[in-house]
């Protein structure tokens, strides 16, 4: 998400949720790759993908691409993880993939700062060049969108999943994994998916209010996806917390069944991701588990997969790409509908910013930034002897009955995304 002109709009969840199938349509992917063949870039022993929050995510998403396309090893870390412990072991002819929007986020420039200092390359992912993750990291891959304003990330998660499939072609280039023709190829399917992003879109109009309407507004809800969507079930649980400051879960697939299952119960519910690939069948396992100790299962699937479909309560459709390695692309939508919609049913303020000192707060954890709205906030409620509370700084989980916050679909940027048939053939 954009830090700065922090107008709190879900206009502008909704801008950057439609703005997304013409982003890949207008060929992102291929100006990204175009910029990949200036860096100067060698064959790494191994690929270390590092970020903090979506940033993070989007590493994981993407991780078996590169794997597959470089037959390079590539691991997704959390940037405290690489900067303070996965360094020690790193080789220096390694690589590191630094993803941060903001180019701020203190720990990943962290990351950037001691692979540096081990004579490590590093790329710097990001929206900001003037940033200090631009200015520290060895290289810079510098993505571009057309600003939509403050809000839960949406296009910016899309715009850092993109920058690193293109960078992943590229490494494929370099290894021999992928030839041009391949390339070409497969920056061509990324483009494509700008339509099935738009036909997801309009084929969840409805599904997502009904979704939305029948959430538990006080039991679990959990997200849960395995293989490259482990990650889209992860940015699906950020975007609850984000936009509703509801304090879902998210899972990998196999791993629920160790975990969550034992939380599931009538008045709770289960979002599955379930592509068609490798874990399927798992996905459809757990649908039919949360129904049967009671509990509310959602798919997310495409449509004609009526085998899994039949084992859910509702179902959020997506049109998917032939390549489940291309999928978290799609699959991410409907979460950030239903987030959106779910956070306006319980008349949230996105991220709670409507309560500075919570914002203040916030940024000093992400960005280190010292804010004077933070020291302000400390001095008035020493002097006046009130706890936050009293002092009028929530604690988390309050109603926020701030404004924009009961937008309606109809005259919406969304209802206006140019769109195929859902189950039309992809190309």
């Amino acid at each position: 998400m954009r830090m700065d002109n922090r107008e709190l709009k879900w206009d502008n969840m909704v801008a950057a949720i439609s703005a997304q199938p013409d982003y890949l349509r207008n060929g992102a992917a291929r100006a990204l790759h175009a910029l990949t063949l200036d860096l100067p870039l060698r064959v790494p022993s191994r690929i270390y993908l590092v970020g903090c929050g979506d940033s993070y995510y989007a590493g994981l998403a993407t991780r078996f691409a590169f794997e597959k396309w470089t037959g390079i090893p590539t691991e997704a870390l959390e940037s405290l993880e690489f900067s303070r412990y996965a360094i020690d072991t790193a080789a220096s002819d390694a690589l590191v993939v630094a993803v941060s929007n903001s180019g701020r986020v203190v720990r990943t420039v962290e990351c950037a700062e001691v692979a540096r200092d081990r004579g490590i390359a590093t790329i710097g992912v990001t929206y900001n060049p003037e940033s200090r993750l631009a200015e520290t990291a060895s290289m810079l891959l510098r993505w571009t969108y057309a600003d939509v304003g403050f809000g839960p990330g949406t296009l910016s998660y899309l715009a850092s999943l993109v920058s690193l499939y293109a960078l992943a072609v590229r490494l494929g280039q370099l290894t021999g994994r992928l030839d041009e023709a391949r390339a070409t190829t497969t920056l061509e399917a990324i483009s494509a998916i700008g339509n099935d992003i738009a036909v997801t879109v309009a084929a969840n109009q409805l599904p997502v209010e009904q979704v939305a309407s029948t959430l538990p507004d006080g039991g679990l809800v959990a997200v849960v996806g395995g293989g490259p969507n482990y990650a889209t079930a992860l940015f699906g649980m950020a975007k609850f917390i984000e936009a509703a400051a509801y304090p879902a879960s998210s899972q990998e697939l196999e791993e629920w069944a160790h975990e969550q299952y034992f939380c599931t119960r009538p008045g709770t519910a289960t979002l599955v991701v379930a592509p068609p690939g490798p874990s399927l069948d798992r996905a459809r396992g757990q649908l039919q588990a949360v129904r049967d100790v009671g509990g509310t299962a959602v798919a997310i699937c495409d449509p004609p997969d009526t085998e899994t479909t039949s084992l859910a309560d509702e179902v959020l459709p997506i049109q998917l790409p032939s390549d489940e390695l291309l999928s978290p692309l799609v699959a991410a939508v409907p979460l950030e509908l239903v987030a959106l919609r779910f956070a306006q049913r319980l008349g949230r303020t996105m991220l709670g910013f409507d309560d500075d000192r919570r914002r203040a707060i916030n940024f000093r954890q992400i960005f280190g930034s010292p804010d004077p709205l933070l020291a302000a906030g400390a001095a008035l409620d020493a002097a006046s002897e009130r706890t936050p509370q009293e002092a009028g700084h929530p604690r988390g989980g309050e109603r926020h009955e701030g404004h924009d916050q009961a937008l309606s679909t109809e005259g919406s940027p969304l209802g206006r995304i140019e769109v195929p048939t859902l189950g039309a053939p992809h190309a």
